[in-house]
């Protein structure tokens, strides 16, 4: 279950498209805004920095469900589902001030107009959340206790924000039988060949564990860094990118509780693995 990787997803596609971010122009990120990051920047930038989950106390369900099956009339009772918010801190940067506010308004604007999230936009384990996913944005009583602590803690200046929160359901009588991966993956990249690429090139690759080489992973986000293009792995591992031309490129890996990876691929060229 990767509610919290799909709920990422789905705010990058909501902000692609509504503000709309031409992501070969804008990064799209949601690292920990800290001094590592931003000095690494190298176009404008919208980080989305989840730093806060807590549950909605004004939407908790006091007392135990009941439920009845069809069978024999017999009923069960469990625990109300929760309310959880997941709160961003959502910041704007760009060489110009100017730059970064211009961004900033038009990033509250798109946010603002989603309420609730657009059910076309949710992704993965989202789509199954009962009900509508629910947000809000720039609400005072959302802000960090104390702002200044927040940057001082990342080790960078402080700079104008918005909080965004979305409101999510847990329900804790689910059981997750999924397991937990907790190694660093091997990454195996396998290039289309160039009577594959006909109307141009493509990079296909595949996202495998390095201690189970048979199963793929799915949800990890590649992206090519001299476009911005992206995309996730399938449930298999799968992945296909369009490539920005003949020679080399770059592409960027990213996955939940990972160290960001990024491989360097010949267009066209011979299949490629990497291990991390």
């Amino acid at each position: 279950m990767t509610v919290l990787a799909d709920l990422d997803d789905t705010i990058r596609e909501l902000l692609v498209r509504t503000v709309p971010l031409d992501p070969t122009e804008v990064e799209l990120a949601f690292d920990t805004p800290d001094r590592d990051w931003s000095g690494r920047l190298t176009r404008p930038a919208v980080n989305c920095f989840l730093f806060d989950l807590r549950e909605n106390l004004k939407m908790r369900t006091v007392g135990w469900e009941v439920k009845r099956s069809g069978e024999n009339n017999l009923g069960s009772r469990q625990r109300a589902p929760l309310r959880i918010d997941a709160t961003y801190q959502v910041t704007t940067w760009a060489r110009a001030p100017e730059d970064e506010h211009r961004l900033l308004w038009r990033v509250l604007a798109a946010l603002v107009k989603s309420n609730p999230l657009p059910r076309d936009l949710l992704r993965g384990g989202l789509v199954d959340q009962p009900g509508p996913v629910t947000t809000s944005v720039a609400q005072p009583d959302q802000m960090p206790s104390n702002f200044a602590d927040l940057w001082q803690g990342l080790e960078n200046r402080v700079r104008p924000g918005l909080t965004y929160v979305v409101t999510l359901v847990l329900d804790p009588e689910v059981a997750y039988q999924a397991p937990l991966v907790l190694r660093a993956p091997q990454i195996g990249i396998r290039q289309i060949t160039p009577d594959d690429a006909r109307s141009g090139f493509d990079v296909r690759g595949w996202v495998r564990n390095r201690d189970n080489v048979v199963e793929g992973l799915p949800g990890v986000v590649v992206m090519v860094e001299e476009t911005g293009a992206r995309t996730t792995t399938d449930e298999q591992g799968w992945f296909r990118l369009p490539a920005p031309r003949r020679g080399s490129a770059v592409l960027v890996l990213r996955a939940q509780d990972r160290t960001e990876a990024k491989v360097s691929v010949t267009i066209p060229g011979e299949d490629v693995i990497l291990e991390l």
